[in-house]
């Protein structure tokens, strides 16, 4: 079953947790903090499609409906992408993932992108925090749900007159510092015979799940 398939598939990503040493409460915890919105599409499917269908656990047999199985193979290949993107995340530099994509052929102004929005969120959150500590330092009273959400106006549009003028400051300190629009990082990146094993390990291992371990559990 897809279940089954999943299952398989998870064991990578959980070995990379287990042997870079990150904790799999690390992982878990990551998980939940995302899985309220998963939750709110899979469990959506049991309430349309009814057709009964049966799940085999060794010599056990259950019924029940399609719904509930595509609920649980959403919410499986959540727990599975998750996963690998904690295992990622996790043991890769973000310059250096940057990088990798670029060299893969990755838009490049996309991956100016995602580093320019990796390096200045911090900056974003913490004008975030200055503008919050100084409502509540100014707050003398419940306003009101009217009041208070023209005050919430007025701050995001503190924020987002603050966030123009750093952008554009930021923009001229990066000319000043000669960037030409390309991604770079300090560390070289080279081949080494550690990653090409994993690599050659991890095509075997889903080369046999594909032809042999696949087709069993259809």
């Amino acid at each position: 079953t897809s279940l089954s398939i999943l299952a398989c598939f998870a064991v990578g990503p959980f070995a990379v947790l287990v042997l870079a040493k990150i904790p799999l409460r690390f992982a878990f915890k990551h998980i939940l903090l995302i899985c309220p919105f998963v939750l709110v599409l899979a469990l959506s499917c049991p309430l349309y499609d009814k057709t009964p269908f049966t799940v085999a656990f060794g010599p056990f047999f259950r019924q029940i409906s399609t719904g509930w199985m595509r609920c649980f193979v959403i919410l499986g290949k959540f727990i599975v992408t998750m996963l690998a993107l904690i295992a990622l995340i996790s043991t890769t530099r973000f310059s250096d993932l940057l990088t990798g994509l670029q060299r893969l052929g990755l838009p490049k102004l996309l991956v100016i992108q995602l580093g320019f929005l990796y390096r200045y969120i911090f900056i974003l959150i913490d004008r975030v925090h200055h503008i919050l500590r100084a409502r509540a330092g100014r707050k003398l009273r419940n306003l009101g749900f009217a009041a208070e959400l023209k005050v919430a106006a007025a701050m995001l549009g503190s924020l987002l007159v603050r966030s123009i003028d750093t952008a554009e400051r930021v923009s001229i300190a990066m000319q000043a510092r000669g960037f030409d629009g390309n991604w770079r990082s300090v560390s070289k990146l080279q081949t080494r015979r550690s990653d090409l094993l994993f690599v050659l390990t991890a095509a075997i291992f889903i080369l046999v799940l594909y032809f042999f371990v696949r087709p069993s559990l259809q």
